[in-house]
């Protein structure tokens, strides 16, 4: 997800490490449409994941920002980066271990592979808002001089997360609107 990678399409990556039993189910008719999905379904875990990892990264970032002003001596401010410290926790939960759709050769609720193409693509958005928090967090350096220095880049950060809530909740309306239409 940073530099070369980020240009890497993880649903080509699935189907290129595909092994011999994989690539004889996509040639077998019954099997084909239950193996191409079942691909986007791991694509889009990895995906998951990998944001999720992001986000744990900025929450690591705070911790040491937090860190800093403890050794600083400002006990003022510590429960704002608190707060900020236990919504990354919960976020990085949710996006980790979101529910997935399920073929439809084994499942009640069956999302097809347009479907989930359809919500990879909504992934772009989503995976530059958890960059745009990792390099909010990134940035923080505690600086005792300037406790308005400090607002300003705690305030970025919750705007950073803000932003990333919100597209963490488009993704999960698109997905919850091809559960009810799937």
């Amino acid at each position: 997800m940073s530099g070369k990678d980020n240009d890497v399409d993880i649903r080509k990556q699935v189907d290129d490490n595909r092994g011999i039993a994989k690539k004889l189910e996509v040639l077998v008719p019954g099997l084909r449409q239950y193996r191409k999905t079942d691909d986007l379904r791991v694509a889009d875990d990895l995906l998951r994941h990998q944001v999720a990892d992001k986000v744990d990264q900025a929450r690591a970032n705070l911790e040491a920002y937090r860190k800093q002003m403890v050794v600083a001596g400002d006990f003022a401010s510590l429960s704002s980066v608190g707060s900020l410290i236990f919504e990354l926790q919960e976020l990085s939960g949710k996006v980790r271990y979101a529910q997935q759709g399920y073929a439809p050769l084994v499942a009640a609720i069956s999302i097809n592979e347009d479907k989930l193409n359809a919500l990879y693509n909504y992934d772009y958005e989503f995976v530059n808002s958890a960059l745009s928090l990792v390099e909010a967090t990134s940035k923080l350096q505690y600086d005792q001089a300037t406790a308005l220095s400090n607002k300003s880049s705690l305030d970025a950060v919750s705007s950073a997360m803000v932003d990333f809530k919100r597209k963490w909740s488009v993704r999960l309306e698109a997905i919850e609107g091809v559960l009810v239409t799937g």
